[in-house]
């Protein structure tokens, strides 16, 4: 069953025409007779699980498609997410895997709780440690490609950190504060979008104006298996993924534990 909920689209505010609206047919989402907005999902035996209920048929929505996220992973099609396009890989990885922080029945309680705010709490927890997470294949890949996707707005950051940082400031404290900062901004980009009022206004202009896009399918997060590696180090050093999160052998190193 879907539920409609009318969206306003985004307009110039130099324009004085009304503001136009969008119908929107939600998946996973009813109306409740308290005003409340019930999500839930449906089993492949046609058994309804209930997700909670929410302020918003958008935060209901968003609770939908963790939910279904979290039980089917990347077998999920697209076609029965309303916001997929609004969701990072390492939110994905934290509903779903081995980084996620409980069997799927503990992320879907996880997410039936979330409109207390516990859940985007403990995905932030999770990409603050993910960004550290040197010695992962996985999460440093995540890392390198919000670096290289980032790079204009990462360098201007560091350029804010340096002059807020003053010309008395020692190199290995400014290397900090940039690292802070950047760690800051990846855990950010982690958020899911659809918690954006804004966002999810303009998303549902686009989908009016051209349809489905590729943000709109259902991509997983690349999964590495578990490899052993044999490299000859020295007692009392570890290997290590670089920080720009090459996985490669020949582009490791190898530091001090």
């Amino acid at each position: 069953m879907a539920t409609t909920e009318i969206v306003v689209a985004p307009t110039s505010t130099s324009t004085p025409t009304p503001t136009p609206t969008i119908a929107v047919q939600y998946r996973g989402v009813a109306l409740l007779p308290n005003g409340k907005w019930r999500a839930y999902i449906v089993s492949r035996d046609g058994q309804v699980v209930d997700v909670g209920e929410f302020g918003t048929a958008t935060a209901a929505a968003l609770a939908h498609d963790r939910a279904i996220l979290t039980v089917l992973g990347p077998g999920t099609s697209a076609t029965v997410l309303n916001f997929r396009a609004a969701f990072s890989n390492t939110e994905l990885r934290f509903l779903r895997g081995r980084h996620a922080p409980a069997r799927p029945s503990g992320v879907v309680a996880m997410v039936k709780l979330s409109a207390d705010g516990s859940y985007d709490t403990e995905l932030s927890r999770f990409a603050s440690r993910a960004f550290d997470a040197y010695m992962d294949p996985e999460l440093a890949l995540d890392v390198a490609n919000f670096r290289l996707a980032h790079s204009d707005m990462l360098h201007q950051l560091k350029e804010k950190v340096v002059i807020t940082a003053g010309t008395n400031a020692n190199q290995e404290t400014c290397a900090k504060a940039k690292l802070d900062a950047e760690r800051e901004a990846f855990v950010q980009a982690a958020k899911n979008k659809a918690t954006d009022e804004l966002w999810v206004e303009r998303y549902h202009h686009r989908r009016q104006q051209t349809g489905r896009t590729f943000e709109d399918e259902n991509r997983w997060p690349i999964t590495m298996p578990a490899i052993d590696v044999n490299v000859d180090w020295f007692p009392g050093e570890e290997l290590i993924y670089l920080p720009h999160g090459s996985c490669y052998v020949d582009e490791m190193i190898v530091r001090k534990a």
